[in-house]
């Protein structure tokens, strides 16, 4: 397993467990990417995002789905077809961008952000992030501390 799926793997076993010191996103946001080729454009955007800013990306929906399938998860939420989304943005100095479609029904998704060692680096990645997902799809900013709720507008 690399390096980044290790770092996901272990950032998602201490947020379900309480654990430990995770970070705590200093920006969420949740958006509707609509449908499968609104999600192929957020692999896209976002591994375009990694490889200008020299990030590690990886898309571990497949292998999530296939967890999921295992551990016999039944949720509803995929219930109409749309596929599980787990994506993540890693830098060396430990800056963090995660999200993904779990817990969420269909399309949305919910994007979280953590800083690194450089807090203005990691807050300018967001601000290019943010800015370039809004020229796609309408992002709603979720309070600090604040988990995504479905969204009524979202299939």
């Amino acid at each position: 397993m690399n390096r980044f799926a290790v770092v996901m793997m272990a950032i998602l076993l201490l947020s379900l467990s309480g654990c430990g010191p995770a970070k705590v996103p200093f920006l969420t946001v949740q958006f509707c990417v609509q449908n499968r080729a609104g999600v192929a454009q957020l692999v896209t955007d976002l591994n375009a995002i990694a490889n200008a800013n020299h990030l590690d990306f990886a898309d571990s929906s497949a292998a999530t789905a296939r967890d999921l399938a295992a551990a016999h998860y039944g949720g509803h939420e995929r219930a109409d077809g749309s596929p599980v989304i787990n994506v993540g943005l890693l830098g060396k100095d430990g800056l963090f961008v995660g999200g993904g479609n779990l817990g969420l029904p269909g399309y949305q998704v919910q994007l979280g952000f953590t800083t690194g060692s450089d807090d203005a680096k990691s807050h300018r990645l967001a601000a290019q992030v943010v800015a370039l997902l809004k020229q796609r799809w309408r992002l709603h900013v979720l309070p600090p501390g604040a988990a995504a709720r479905p969204m009524a507008d979202c299939r």
